[in-house]
């Protein structure tokens, strides 16, 4: 009878380890399915050890400067924080290295230099970097602006390819936030944008380039109109929308948004195709009269006839 209860109680306690040894496996899978395991990133320091580094910034976005004053480098994290701070509540969390540059410092510049281009913006996506000379200070909130948005496309988009130009857009958007520039863009693209409603650009063309050099101060856009738009219209969800069909759909919203702006209306109508005629032929008319008063002006006039000599006054006396 003892060997009996022996071999119950051996049988039940290994069924309770089995048990207790699948639940903690089916635990452990749940919560790596659910918080996946944070990437990790590179300090600047470890990166570029030639150059002295200075942390200014901790967290999911780190912040480093090199040969750059306290007080500047001061400006740069808040303009950044505030970048950071946007794109977080609008896309979710990301995580990114920056590193500051001054071209007084020690940092090797030239290995991301080519025979016609200097250094200005380095961005890795999949090794979560960017590196920006910050020669021109005003460029740097913008250039940042720009720059994480795309580490936060391509990390939300599981560590993948954003599509462009949708990618690009959404970083000109932010950069146009940043600047305060937005209202101008609206006015820009609205005076262009008269006669054509239609959808003409393909949002999915191509995707983003997982490592670039870039220069920020030639890729300004006004298209970040576009995507305030869009915003506006969708919320903040639409920026992670890869599909290109439903970015044609907005685009020709867009555009007619634009246009019954700029009418003063938003009621289809062709009245003013009448006004437009009703103008083309006034300066016609007024080209026609200008040409025939200048004609009129310049044409040789006749010349008068001679009338015959008195009789005797040149004979010889």
């Amino acid at each position: 009878m003892s060997v009996l209860w022996s071999l119950l109680y051996r049988s039940g306690v290994n069924k309770f380890a089995q048990s207790v040894a699948l639940v903690a496996m089916v635990t452990l899978f749940l919560s790596g399915q659910a918080e996946p395991a944070q990437a990790t990133v590179d300090s600047c320091s470890d990166r570029f050890p030639e150059a002295t580094w200075e942390i200014i910034r901790t967290g999911p976005v780190s912040i480093e400067t090199t040969g750059i004053a306290s007080g500047l480098a001061e400006r740069f994290r808040e303009e950044i924080a505030l970048v950071d701070g946007w794109i977080t509540e609008d896309m979710g969390p990301y995580s990114a290295t920056v590193c500051l540059v001054s071209e007084e410092s020690s940092f090797n510049t030239a290995r991301y230099e080519s025979a016609s281009r200097r250094f200005h913006a380095h961005s890795d996506l999949p090794g979560r970097l960017f590196v920006l000379n910050v020669e021109r200070v005003g460029f740097v909130a913008p250039a940042a602006a720009y720059a994480l948005s795309q580490h936060a496309l391509w990390q939300q988009n599981g560590n993948e390819a954003f599509p462009v130009p949708i990618a690009k857009v959404v970083g000109q958007w932010y950069r146009a936030r940043v600047l305060e520039r937005l209202e101008q863009y609206h006015r820009d693209v609205m005076f262009g944008n008269f006669f054509d409603t239609d959808a003409i650009v393909d949002w999915t063309s191509s995707t983003q380039q997982p490592v670039q050099n870039w220069d920020p101060e030639t890729n300004f856009a006004s298209i970040g109109d576009f995507m305030e738009f869009a915003v506006a219209t969708y919320g903040t969800d639409v920026l992670l929308e890869t599909d290109g069909d439903r970015w044609s759909q907005i685009e020709g919203e867009w555009r007619v948004a634009l246009r019954n702006d700029l009418r003063g209306r938003d009621t289809g109508t062709t009245g003013w195709i009448g006004g437009l005629a009703l103008t083309v032929t006034s300066v016609l008319v007024a080209l026609i009269a200008i040409m025939l008063g200048l004609w009129a002006k310049h044409r040789k006039k006749a010349r008068p006839e001679t009338p015959a000599p008195i009789p005797g006054f040149f004979s010889e006396s």
